[in-house]
C-alpha cells in the first residue's frame, strides 16, 4: 500500500494497515508529517512509525502512475518507483458547493466552500455548517457548528467561537492538540513562552500505562498575558486528556489559576502541572 498524504488519513490508515499485515510507504509533499501541528509533533509520530517497520517519505510528490502486470507504479518527483497493490489518497478534498442551486439564491461559492459569518449563516435564511465551511473538517465541529445554528434560527443569538477546540489524530500513540503551535503564536504577534515536558520523565502514568513508557506533551503561552494560547500531546490517550488545555485555552484561565490546579494520581493530566511551572513567565 502507498498513501499519498501524511496528515490524518495517511498516519491512521497506514498504521491500521501495517497492523493488519500490509507493506506501507507514506508519501507525504510537506517536509514532515502532520504538517499543520508542531514540528516536534511530526518527528515523534514519524520515529514510531518507522518503529512499525512503515516506510515513510517527506519531501516528495508522486509525479506518474502506471500498471505493470499486477503492480502499479508510482513514481516519485526524485526519480523513486514504488511498485504497489494499492495506491490510497488522503491527501485532502474540496467541499462540493457547485450544481446544487446556490446561484439561484445569489451565491457564488469557491473551492473552499461556503463563506459563513459567526453564527455560520451564509445569507439571510440561509446557514451552513460543517466541512462545507472551510473553517475545520472535523465531526465535532460540524455537531458545535450545528448547535449554534438551531440556537441562531430559534432566535437565541449565538457567536460561534472556534479558540482551543482540540484536534486528534487516532493514531498510536495518539497525536493531540489545541489552539496555536509556538510559530502560530508568533505569527500573530504573541509574545511567546513555550514547555516541553517528557512525560516518563515527569509522572507515574506512563509507568503504569506501558511496558516501555513514552510520550511529550507541549504548551504555548502568551507571556503578557498569562494565558494558555496551545497545547500538543503525543501520547497515549492525548485525545482524551488534551481537553483540559483545551478548556484553559477557550476560557483563558489565568495560568496562575492552572498551577493551583489538582490533578489525580496518577493520570497523565499531572504533566501540565510540570509544563505550566517550566513557561518561562
Amino acid at each position: 500500500m502507498v498513501l499519498l498524504g501524511g496528515s490524518a488519513v495517511g498516519v491512521e490508515l497506514g498504521q491500521l494497515l501495517r497492523r493488519l499485515g500490509a507493506q506501507v510507504t507514506i508519501v507525504q509533499s510537506a517536509d514532515r508529517l502532520v504538517d499543520r501541528e508542531d514540528p516536534r509533533v511530526g518527528e515523534l509520530i514519524r520515529q514510531a512509525l518507522i518503529d512499525e517497520g512503515i516506510e515513510v517519505r517527506v519531501g516528495r510528490r508522486a509525479h506518474h502512475a502506471h500498471r505493470a502486470g499486477a503492480n502499479t507504479i508510482l513514481e516519485l518527483d526524485d526519480g523513486a518507483r514504488l511498485a504497489t497493490d494499492v495506491v490510497v489518497f488522503g491527501a485532502g478534498r474540496r467541499p462540493r458547493v457547485h450544481g446544487i442551486g446556490l446561484d439561484t439564491v445569489g451565491i457564488q461559492p469557491d473551492h473552499k466552500g461556503l463563506a459563513v459569518d459567526d453564527r455560520c449563516q451564509v445569507a439571510p435564511g440561509l446557514w451552513a455548517l460543517g466541512d462545507v465551511t472551510g473553517v475545520m473538517p472535523f465531526t465535532h465541529v460540524a455537531k458545535y457548528q450545528a448547535r449554534v445554528v438551531a440556537d441562531n434560527i430559534l432566535g437565541h443569538a449565538r457567536p460561534a467561537s472556534y479558540r482551543g477546540i482540540p484536534r486528534v489524530i487516532f493514531s498510536d500513540p495518539e497525536i493531540a492538540a489545541a489552539g496555536l503551535h509556538a510559530a502560530q503564536a508568533q505569527q500573530a504577534g504573541i509574545e511567546v513562552a513555550t514547555s516541553r515536558v517528557d512525560l516518563a520523565d515527569a509522572i507515574a502514568r506512563p509507568w503504569t500505562y506501558e511496558r516501555e513508557p513514552r510520550g511529550e506533551l507541549g504548551l504555548v503561552a502568551d507571556r503578557q498575558r498569562g494565558v494558555l494560547v496551545g497545547a500538543w500531546a503525543v501520547a497515549p490517550l492525548a485525545g482524551e486528556w488534551i481537553h483540559q488545555a483545551a478548556m484553559a485555552i477557550r476560557a483563558e484561565l489565568p495560568i496562575t489559576t492552572l498551577l493551583d490546579g489538582v490533578a489525580q494520581f496518577p493520570t497523565y493530566s499531572e504533566a501540565y502541572l510540570t509544563g505550566l511551572e517550566q513557561l518561562d513567565l
